[in-house]
């Protein structure tokens, strides 16, 4: 019995040590992140005014291989909205997907910009980057009408 326990003890151990040993390594890393103007980071947040205009996301890199350059990277860039109504449409559209392929060393901008009123919607915005190979990169902002 006591040798069983011993056995049983050394196979919990070696399976712990084992754990993460699939998992791939991340490929996508996050730069920056915050409010852009002309294309430069303005300010790192995420709580983003509601003003025409208004510019919010992250810069995202890819990252080489460790054994030199990787392959190029499939993937799909979303922004989900608190809802947007879109003139003319209906119902609310609470997401907008772009298919990509990402170069290793890349840095890339996934940013929304506010162009139209009513593209200005208080609430909970997501903007991610989901590979074709399961890895999922996003940052949360919240839009709020400010304070005069």
């Amino acid at each position: 019995m006591r040798s069983f326990a011993l056995l049983l003890a050394c196979m919990l151990l070696a399976s712990c040590s084992m754990i993460g040993l699939g998992d791939p390594p991340k490929r996508l890393e996050v730069v920056e992140y915050g409010i852009y103007k002309n294309g430069a980071l303005a300010k790192t947040t995420t709580g983003v005014p509601r003003d025409p205009g208004v510019s919010f996301g992250m810069r995202v890199r890819v990252k080489d291989g460790k054994e030199g350059p990787a392959d190029p990277l499939k993937a799909r860039v979303v922004t989900a909205t608190p809802g947007l109504i879109e003139p003319g449409a209906e119902k609310p559209r609470n997401e907008y997907v772009s298919e990509v392929t990402l170069s290793p060393g890349q840095t890339f901008d996934v940013i929304f910009t506010a162009s139209q009123p009513w593209e200005l919607v208080s609430g909970h915005w997501e903007l991610r980057v989901e590979t074709a190979e399961g890895e999922v990169l996003a940052r949360e902002f919240e839009l709020y009408t400010p304070s005069n």
